[in-house]
């Protein structure tokens, strides 16, 4: 398995911490004397994804290396943009025609119920791989349910045919609208 790209925020740590030849350990000490294990976890967070936790991490690091807190504040939004352009660049490789069910209500009516049952992901339907085209809006009218867990009645369906189309239907099959892109449903993920 090939080694992931480095995003923007790693060249700048390793290499500040290179010129100013700091250990891991002795970084840490710079960001928290009294809990330095702690903001090595979360220096860690804020290198993988760009999203800095609550506090002020980002201007103790800059501190820490010797730099601007705007060349941190760039380099974790250049991070944020990598992220974000690898994650759209999987989804379009990936992308299968499907249905989302639309509902009276856009949100669940409990969040935290939402997450236990994935209440999101029952918004989709997924097309057989054999399915023409042709055969979208039937197949969804063949396969609506009565409603959905959270999200109450179903009012009609989204069929996102690629990423950059998609049309509204009610439950009729009548086309209510063209969309410029696919709709997206999320997924709700709960802590044990």
């Amino acid at each position: 398995m090939p080694k992931p790209e480095r995003n923007s925020l790693e060249p700048l740590l390793h290499d500040r911490m290179a010129v100013l030849e700091l250990s891991r350990g002795q970084l840490g000490q710079r960001l928290s004397p009294h809990n330095p294990s702690k903001a090595l976890r979360r220096l860690d967070g804020f290198v993988r994804d760009g999203t800095p936790p609550y506090g002020d991490l980002k201007v103790r690091l800059a501190e820490a290396l010797r730099v601007s807190v705007s060349m941190i504040n760039d380099a974790a939004s250049a991070t944020r943009d990598t992220i974000a352009a690898r994650a759209e660049a999987e989804y379009r490789a990936n992308f299968q025609p499907h249905a989302i069910w639309t509902t009276a209500r856009s949100r669940p009516g409990s969040t935290a119920m939402a997450g236990f049952i994935n209440a999101p992901a029952r918004r989709l339907l997924r097309f057989p791989g054999d399915l023409p085209i042709e055969g979208f809006v039937a197949y969804c009218q063949a396969h609506a349910p009565e409603g959905v867990p959270l999200y109450g009645p179903v009012t009609g369906f989204i069929i996102n045919y690629t990423p950059d189309h998609a049309r509204r239907y009610n439950l009729e099959g009548q086309r209510l609208e063209t969309l410029p892109s696919a709709i997206r449903v999320g997924c709700a993920l709960t802590r044990v």
